[in-house]
């Protein structure tokens, strides 16, 4: 079980990193595109010069970019980020007994699935059955294959893997607070075993 978690971290974060090594190249590619017909003076070979000097900004690289990001924010704090690099204010949570820790952790964590479980359906049907959603398009950026303007609710369907993501976190610390005690000491003892075994590795 440790080894399966282990690689699928490594897989997500590989993802993330894929995510913001295309942001950062499309970066690079925008601001050259915008800037070559200036820079045509570094390169004194007619047909460069030439070549840069036919450029044109790359309009759908900001559309890319935006969506990217979005993409990358939710992503990872869907499957990457865990719970104790997240800034928290546990001086009140750390100064009671454990057994008042494990009721907080076991109510916490009851209260996060309640309310993401309760609030899916809505924010699904909002974000990818909505007429607006469908209609409303990112106007310079197409689906490479078919050239069809991408719809607005992809920018958002991250959103839908994060509240799924929540769900299935605080049902397993759910259960490793009832088993294991406080919720805090349960991750902490996962994120120990599993920095153990890619120690190992």
């Amino acid at each position: 079980m440790d080894k399966l978690l282990t690689r699928i971290t490594r897989i997500n974060e590989a993802i993330a990193a894929i995510i913001l090594a295309v942001i950062f190249i499309t970066f690079i590619l925008q601001v050259f595109m915008r800037y070559a017909a200036k820079m045509v003076w570094l390169m004194p070979f007619p047909p460069i010069a030439d070549w840069m000097t036919d450029l044109e900004p790359l309009r759908w690289s900001v559309y890319l970019i935006s969506l990217l990001w979005v993409w990358l924010i939710f992503f990872s704090c869907a499957f990457i980020v865990r719970d104790k690099d997240h800034v928290v204010f546990d001086i009140l949570f750390n100064a009671i007994p454990v057994g008042g820790r494990k009721i907080l952790g076991i109510l916490g964590a009851i209260i996060m699935i309640v309310f993401m479980t309760y609030s899916l359906l809505p924010t699904y049907e909002a974000l990818w059955e909505s007429r607006l959603m469908n209609l409303k398009k990112l106007q310079t950026l197409r689906v490479p294959f078919t050239g069809d303007k991408i719809a607005m609710k992809w920018l958002f369907f991250p959103y839908i893997m994060l509240m799924l993501a929540v769900i299935v976190r605080y049902g397993w610390a759910l259960f490793n607070t009832i088993k294991s005690g406080p919720l805090k000491d349960a991750h902490e003892k996962l994120d120990q075993d599993l920095g153990t075994k890619a120690g190992d590795r």
